[in-house]
């Protein structure tokens, strides 16, 4: 994944299979502020919520 080619609130997933051919999902996004989030996961579904958790924290930076 090329994370220079996300734009603000973009998102992206990869589906592959890990060494052990396990299916794993590549899953990046940019915030509306530029930072970036990027993790492999067992589902697109747990990756958003480790997304969104982190999204909680990055809103904590940002709040004056």
């Amino acid at each position: 994944m090329e994370q220079l080619f996300l734009m603000p609130g973009e998102e992206r997933c990869e589906r592959f299979k890990d060494g052990n051919g396990i299916p794993r999902v590549h899953y990046s996004y940019r915030s509306m502020h530029g930072a970036f989030f990027d993790c492999e996961s067992r589902s697109l579904e747990e990756a958003q919520r480790l997304c969104e958790d982190w999204l909680v924290g990055q809103d904590r930076c940002y709040r004056n």
